[in-house]
C-alpha cells in the first residue's frame, strides 16, 4: 500500500522538506539576526516583538529586537486572541528575511509586544507549512544553515 501526502509518495514528502530546529535565527531586513520559535500549533500571523507601537495613517512606527526603531508601511490590522477571551489588535508589516540559506520576500508579521517572552520572533504555522516547508526537530536548534537531510534507510 502506497500512503501519500499532497498527491506524493510518502518518502518524497520528507526527502523535499528541510530539517529546521525549534528556534532558528531569522535575518529580518533592518532588524538583523533574531532567534525565532517555531510554532506548529499557532495558526496566526508571524509575530515579531515591538513596544511604542504607533500607527499613523498607512505607517506603523515601532521599537523591536536588537533594539531597532524602524517605520514601516502598514499592510493590514489583525485580531489575535491572546487568551482568557481577550483580544488585541495588532498592526500587520512586511519584512525580507532570510532563514538558513533563503531568502522570503514581504513576509507578513503582525507586531506585538512580546517582552515578557523569551524568543521576540514567534513564527507560525502557516509560513512554515507554506513557506520554509520544513521539519521540525524539536530538539535542535540553529541547524538552517546546515543542510541536514532525511535519512528514510
Amino acid at each position: 500500500m502506497q500512503y501519500s501526502t499532497l498527491n506524493k509518495p510518502f518518502k518524497q514528502f520528507f526527502v523535499e522538506k528541510q530539517v529546521l530546529g525549534l528556534i532558528e535565527f531569522f535575518d529580518l531586513d533592518g532588524v538583523g539576526k533574531v532567534p525565532a520559535k517555531l510554532d506548529s500549533g499557532n495558526g496566526a500571523y508571524n509575530v515579531l516583538h515591538g513596544e511604542e507601537i504607533q500607527i499613523q495613517g498607512n505607517k506603523v512606527f515601532f521599537r523591536t529586537a536588537n533594539n531597532k526603531t524602524l517605520v514601516k508601511p502598514l499592510v493590514s490590522t489583525i485580531t489575535i486572541n491572546v487568551g482568557a477571551g481577550n483580544t488585541e489588535e495588532r498592526p500587520v508589516v512586511e519584512f525580507d528575511i532570510v532563514v538558513g540559506q533563503k531568502l522570503f520576500k514581504k513576509t507578513p508579521f503582525s507586531i506585538g509586544n512580546r517582552l515578557t517572552n523569551i524568543y521576540k520572533i514567534l513564527v507560525g504555522k502557516d509560513f512554515i507549512e507554506n513557506n520554509l516547508e520544513a521539519l521540525i526537530d524539536v530538539g535542535q536548534e540553529n541547524i538552517a544553515d546546515q543542510d541536514i537531510q532525511v535519512d528514510l534507510k
